[in-house]
């Protein structure tokens, strides 16, 4: 690298600009102090990268941004907003812990995935509504459902069926308002 060109400029209205030209590499690093705002950028050939401060915001304008700390700490009094015009991933190597003090909301314009080793998923105090064009559970070997009180309707129709079915209880009830049929091979009744 050959020498460098800086130059240091005082102005009374524009303020203090520091300038640092690399010829060689086709660089300029500029520093602009103007009474309101600090302006520093470093402009290549083919990529230019701005901090601006003022007394109320930072801006930060470059191609790639890269954080890298032993530990990082984000706070905001008001709102906080991510927001990727591509794709956007979140990658922890421990224990990851999403909590909302109100409601949490999760929304995909297209399909929704969610996996793992074992999903457990409760409400402390409210109801679990699950809802779609159609609903598929599937279980590998045993799917159970269990409650004080279950109610299995089908608004059209319902079916029920398998290698054996069992109906038990204290108390069977079987009623058909129009029409009931029991049929089958051999019918056991009693």
């Amino acid at each position: 690298m050959g020498s460098l060109v800086c130059r240091v400029e005082l102005h009374k209205k524009n303020g203090i600009i520091i300038t640092v030209e690399n010829n060689d590499d086709n660089i300029t690093q500029t520093m602009v102090f103007d009474g309101k705002t600090i302006i520093t950028t470093n402009a290549g050939s083919d990529e230019t990268s701005v901090i601006t401060q003022a007394t109320d915001s930072i801006t930060i304008k470059c191609k790639d941004f890269l954080l890298d700390a032993d530990t990082i700490t984000c706070k905001s009094t008001g709102s906080a907003v991510h927001d990727s015009k591509d794709t956007f991933k979140i990658t922890s190597s421990k224990d990851m812990t999403l909590d909302s003090h109100a409601d949490l909301k999760a929304d995909a314009k297209s399909d929704m995935k969610l996996s793992a080793s074992a999903i457990n998923a409760s409400s402390s105090s409210g109801d679990v509504k699950i809802s779609g064009t159609n609903v598929n559970i599937t279980a590998k070997i045993k799917a159970g459902i269990e409650s004080k009180k279950l109610d299995l309707k089908g608004n059209i129709s319902a079916k029920m069926g398998g290698g054996l079915v069992d109906l038990t209880g204290k108390k069977t009830n079987i009623k058909g308002s129009a029409l009931t049929t029991i049929e089958g091979g051999i019918v056991k009744i009693g």
